[in-house]
């Protein structure tokens, strides 16, 4: 899946851009709040209807406008597909694939993958950013996982309410937890086949950046005991009814749902020791970095197709060295790339598709 031609109105501070990209490296250089950014965000909403940086669609319109368009062609698969995003202020939100209204889970839809500094701390952050990580890459992937995650979510809402208004003893909360646990089994399941993907793929990844040092292992983290080694729905289904029997006073107590892949995790392991604890900070900025990477050949193997890779002003915060072997990596990729950069001098040799972005309008320049 590469860009063949972008077109940007009025979004944030690019008021008019049309963009032939190239099928691999591009480049943006440019000052802060120049617009950089501004464009890997108007290519990740084209792909997923809402922004990376948490604003809303009125916030993303340039000042004084009525509303924004984004508009791309893209190669995949061998077939060209043209898709738009309008948004108006007075509310109307509308997708369009070859000339047809889609939704957010149309298959035929833009992918991304989205690298910024944040992820970055992926390894030693929050089990939220982890469960992320995972939720964003699965969604985009499998339009099963979208439909048995939002069902989840809703399930795990109702399920919590019962609890607040102290209802565990009704039939109502039988049936709610009886759904809740199948819809979390399927949620898991799905997790834990992706997660052994990455793995396989992540190790190889981090040997190729890390000059053959240390080997990475990745396993899923349940937020349940089970009395198994093979994991399966059956398992699953029965470990997991059976800690939520012998924990309902606890989250009667506490009124809230104390298992479930809400609360999972995942747990990366350097040399047999857990990353986020016993890896320096340099090697867990490896591990990030690769596991960024896993996402982009891990969505090829499983769907036949790269999808986009969007780097926010990720090179300043490596050293030279790393920042030198992903560069060459992204330069001998197959995949289409999207790189923001404030710093000319981090960017080693020369890219014919580097642009100067200066006011929110792009200007072409070799480095």
């Amino acid at each position: 899946m590469k860009l063949i031609n972008l077109e940007i109105k009025n979004f944030r501070n690019l008021k008019k851009i049309e963009y032939e990209p190239s099928p691999a490296l591009n480049i943006f250089i440019g000052d802060n709040a120049q617009g950089k950014t501004n464009l890997l965000e108007s290519i990740f909403v084209l792909a997923t209807g809402n922004s990376f940086r948490k604003a809303t669609d009125a916030n993303l319109v340039n000042y004084e406008k009525s509303g924004y368009a984004i508009k791309g062609k893209y190669e995949k698969s061998g077939r060209i597909i043209e898709t738009s995003l309008h948004y108006e202020v007075t509310g109307s939100k509308i997708a369009v694939l070859n000339n047809k209204k889609c939704t957010q889970t149309h298959e035929d839809r833009l992918k991304v993958v989205l690298f910024t500094p944040d992820d970055l701390f992926l390894v030693k952050g929050s089990p939220t950013k982890r469960r992320t990580f995972l939720d964003f890459t699965l969604r985009q992937l499998s339009g099963d996982y979208f439909y048995n995650l939002s069902n989840f979510t809703a399930i795990l809402k109702k399920r919590n309410l019962l609890l607040k208004k102290e209802q565990t003893k009704s039939k109502t909360f039988n049936i709610v937890n009886e759904i809740f646990i199948e819809n979390a089994i399927r949620v898991i399941m799905q997790r834990i086949n992706f997660v052994n993907i990455l793995e396989e793929i992540t190790r190889k990844v981090f040997q190729e950046i890390n000059y053959g040092q240390n080997d990475i292992r990745i396993r899923y983290a349940l937020s349940f005991a089970i009395d198994n080694d093979k994991i399966n729905t059956e398992v699953l289904r029965t470990a997991l009814r059976k800690n939520i029997d012998n924990r309902m006073s606890e989250e009667s107590g506490q009124r809230k749902t104390l298992l479930g892949p809400h609360l999972d995790d995942i747990n990366i392991y350097q040399d047999g020791r857990l990353a986020r604890t016993y890896a320096s900070q340099g090697q867990q900025r490896n591990i990030a970095i690769s596991l960024k990477l896993a996402e982009l050949y891990a969505f090829e193997k499983i769907k036949g197709f790269y999808p986009l890779f969007l780097l926010d002003e990720v090179l300043a915060e490596l050293d030279e060295g790393k920042r030198d072997l992903l560069l060459l990596h992204l330069e001998r990729a197959d995949f289409q790339t999207y790189l923001t950069s404030v710093n000319a001098e981090k960017i080693k040799g020369s890219n014919p598709y580097s642009y100067l972005v200066k006011e929110g309008c792009l200007i072409r320049k070799g480095l």
